[in-house]
């Protein structure tokens, strides 16, 4: 009876191995356990052409004054041009656009604490040099205006600002973190002296830079952080502003955010041309976690897709981005039933050694 026992305790361990060593790696975690991104687009699919046709494919939505959702009609046209979002508003007549990439109900949740928004932008051509391409954070839907915006102009200055009721309040003041500064002559530095070493002159500075932007937002904060990378340049995330001018003492928490909505929108802001791409919104203040992650499925392939034929965009340079690390699953290579065959080939010898 002991021998009995013997053999089958060896097979019920060899079993238990065998159960721990082809668990699910972690990266097949539900949502919410392995993961810290929320969201993630980086625009790989067949080239498309037309607002209809690329909101569908990703999920957006267009945003208007008609539909009392935002301040103005959206004149800028999209498409997704190898790989990359185009956003073509460099037209006679383009007004702002705005396009929800993530409503209320999906933000809820990472909106109670701490998370950053970060995305590629590389302005093309503008019909001034203080036009941009932003993504704006605390969206309410409305046509007065309720969000935050960090945006970056293409002539390498920039507005860290809260939109309430067609009324703007600036989070930075003047310094060393001002984002608006356009003077360096006076010991701080522009976002353009930061970025390219060039002193600011109001041209387009930013024109076919490969920039990547990362808007940090802290429920204990007064305001956004900003972060941004030249990648053209190959250099590092350079922090351009940040919230000033506001005794800690003051500090309310997430006061700052009280816009009425917390929806993420992409915007062109005006007469602009450019491309997007990697748009990455996670939990928390620093990198984003990749290496815990599988990516989970936010869109599905379009049925059908054109080439565009009628989109020209100037040539811009492929913003370098790290590639996704591979998944680190379980690596083991011992089939189950090998190690049922060596627990029983053991459970023998210990059997004819008795």
């Amino acid at each position: 009876m002991k021998k009995l026992f013997s053999i089958f305790a060896i097979i019920l361990t060899a079993i238990i191995f065998t159960t721990s060593a082809f668990a699910a790696p972690r990266d097949e975690a539900e949502p919410g356990e392995a993961y810290n991104i929320i969201y993630y687009e980086e625009f790989n699919y067949d080239n498309t052409q037309g607002n209809d046709a690329v909101l569908k494919l990703l999920g957006w939505s267009a945003l208007s004054k008609s539909a009392k959702t935002a301040v103005t009609d959206p004149t800028a046209k999209l498409s997704i041009v190898n790989g990359k979002l185009y956003v073509n508003n460099n037209i006679s007549g383009g007004k702002d656009s705005y396009f929800m990439i993530l409503n209320d109900d999906q933000m809820t949740s990472p909106w109670m604490g701490d998370y950053t928004v970060q995305f590629d932008v590389t302005l093309t051509s503008s019909g001034d040099n203080a036009r941009y391409i932003a993504l704006l954070t605390d969206y309410d839907e409305s046509t007065k205006g309720y969000y935050h915006s960090f945006h970056l102009r293409i002539n390498g200055s920039a507005n860290n600002q809260a939109r309430i009721n067609s009324n703007w309040t600036t989070f930075d003041a003047p310094g060393k973190y001002y984002a608006a500064d356009q003077d360096d002559t006076d010991g701080t530095s522009t976002i353009a002296k930061k970025l390219l070493g060039k002193d600011f002159d109001g041209s387009p500075l930013l024109k076919n830079v490969s920039l990547t932007v990362r808007v940090v937002n802290e429920k204990m904060d007064i305001g956004p952080r900003v972060y941004i990378r030249n990648n053209s340049a190959g250099g590092d995330f350079v922090l351009v502003s940040r919230a000033g001018g506001v005794e800690e003492s003051d500090i309310t928490s997430g006061a700052y955010r009280q816009t009425g909505g917390k929806a993420i929108t992409l915007k062109a802001g005006g007469t602009i041309n450019g491309f997007v791409d990697n748009i990455v919104v996670y939990l928390g203040n620093g990198e984003p976690v990749w290496e815990e992650i599988k990516m989970p499925e936010t869109t599905a392939e379009p049925e059908t897709t054109t080439v565009p034929e009628t989109v020209a965009p100037e040539t811009a340079s492929a913003p370098e981005t790290e590639p996704m690390p591979e998944s680190e699953g379980c690596t083991s290579t011992v089939s189950a039933s090998a190690i049922v065959l060596i627990a029983v080939g053991a459970a023998f010898v210990m059997r004819k050694r008795r």
